[in-house]
C-alpha cells in the first residue's frame, strides 16, 4: 500500500482559492492587458500600475510556491505536487528548482555558502568584487538563478555538468545539483520547462512594443523575492539552522504574505502551515526579533566583516 502524508489540519481550501486569485491575476497580466492594449480597451498607465501591484503579490506567490515545497498546502501528495508545479509554471521557474534550493537553504542554513553577507578575507576575490556579488544577490539574484538554473538543466546532463561543477564550491552547492541531477527529476524540469516557454513565449510577443512591462514585473519579481528573503537572515548568527529572525509586521500585511515574517519558527517547525504559525510562536514561547522594515533596510549596509574574526567559511 503506497504511504500517503499525515494528515493534519492544512488551509487546503484557503490555500487552492488563494491560488486561484493570484493565477487569475498574473495569467490576466500576460494575455488580458496586452490584448487590451492592442485593441485600446485598457490605457497604458493603468498596465503600469497592474504591475506595479503585482510586484509585491509575487510574494505572496512565492510563498503559496513554499507551502507546497514543504508539504503543507494539502494532505493529498499529488495535490500537493500538482499545484506546486502549477504555480511555478506561471511563475515562470521549474518547481523542481524551487524546492531543491529552498530545501537546501534549510539543510544548510547559515553555513557555507549560505550566508552571503560575510565578507571573505581568504578569497581571491577582492572586496569590492564580494560586495557587488552581495548586492546582486540582495536584489535581484535568487529569481535569475531559479530561471536561468532551469533553462540550463533542462539540456542534455552531458552538456551542463561542466558548468554546474563550476557553480559547486560549497555542500548547500553540492547538495542541489545530487538532487536535481536525478533522472526522474530532470524528467519533471524538462516538462515544466516546456509548459513555461509556452507560457511566456506568446506573452512577449503579444506585449511587443510594450515589452517593457513585462520585463519591468519580472524584475519587482526578483527583487521583492531577493530582498525580502535575505532580509530574514541577514547578520543573524552562522552554523545554526534555526538562526533566522522573527520580524514585525502589520497584521493585515503579515497575512498578505502568508506571516512568512515568522520566520524563526518557521525554520523550527518547517511542517507548521503558514495558519498556524502565530499559534506555534505563542505556544513554543518564541519572541519578536526587531521590525520587519528596519531589518530589510539594514542589508543596504552591504557586507559584514565574518563573525569569527577570520573568514566566512
Amino acid at each position: 500500500m503506497e504511504a500517503s502524508i499525515q494528515i493534519r489540519e492544512l488551509p487546503f481550501v484557503k490555500n487552492r482559492n488563494l491560488s486561484g486569485a493570484v493565477l487569475f491575476l498574473f495569467i490576466s497580466f500576460h494575455y488580458l492587458i496586452p490584448l487590451g492594449l492592442l485593441y485600446g480597451s485598457i490605457s497604458l498607465w493603468f498596465a503600469w500600475i497592474f504591475a506595479a501591484v503585482l510586484g509585491p503579490v509575487s510574494y505572496t506567490f512565492w510563498n503559496l510556491i513554499h507551502e507546497s515545497i514543504h508539504g503543507n498546502f494539502s494532505n493529498e501528495r499529488k495535490e500537493n505536487h500538482f499545484w506546486g508545479r502549477l504555480l511555478c509554471i506561471i511563475f515562470g521557474a521549474p518547481y523542481s528548482v524551487l524546492k531543491s534550493s529552498h530545501l537546501m537553504h534549510h539543510k544548510f542554513n547559515r553555513e557555507p555558502g549560505d550566508r552571503i553577507e560575510f565578507y571573505d578575507p581568504s578569497s581571491s576575490k577582492p572586496r569590492w568584487i564580494q560586495s557587488l556579488n552581495y548586492y546582486f544577490r540582495i536584489t535581484v539574484a535568487t529569481y535569475i538563478f531559479e530561471v536561468g538554473t532551469g533553462l540550463l538543466l533542462a539540456l542534455p546532463p552531458k552538456w551542463t555538468r561542466s558548468v554546474s561543477e563550476k557553480f559547486t564550491e560549497y555542500p548547500i552547492e553540492e547538495g542541489f545539483f545530487k538532487w536535481i541531477y536525478r533522472p526522474e527529476v530532470l524528467s519533471e524540469l524538462r516538462k515544466d520547462i516546456f509548459w513555461i516557454l509556452i507560457f511566456y513565449i506568446p506573452s512577449f510577443w503579444l506585449f511587443g512594443k510594450n515589452w517593457e512591462l513585462l520585463v519591468f514585473l519580472l524584475f519587482t519579481r526578483s527583487f521583492f523575492i531577493s530582498f525580502f528573503d535575505n532580509a530574514y537572515h541577514y547578520g543573524k548568527e552562522i552554523n545554526d539552522k534555526n538562526s533566522a529572525y522573527n520580524l514585525t509586521l502589520p497584521k493585515a500585511v503579515s497575512v498578505f504574505f502568508l506571516h512568512f515574517n515568522y520566520h524563526r519558527i518557521h525554520h523550527r517547525f518547517p511542517g507548521c502551515s503558514w495558519d498556524r504559525l502565530p499559534r506555534q510562536m505563542e505556544v513554543s514561547g518564541d519572541t519578536w526579533d526587531k521590525s520587519f522594515i528596519k531589518q530589510a533596510w539594514s542589508q543596504w549596509g552591504g557586507l559584514l566583516e565574518p563573525l569569527d574574526g577570520k573568514n566566512s567559511k
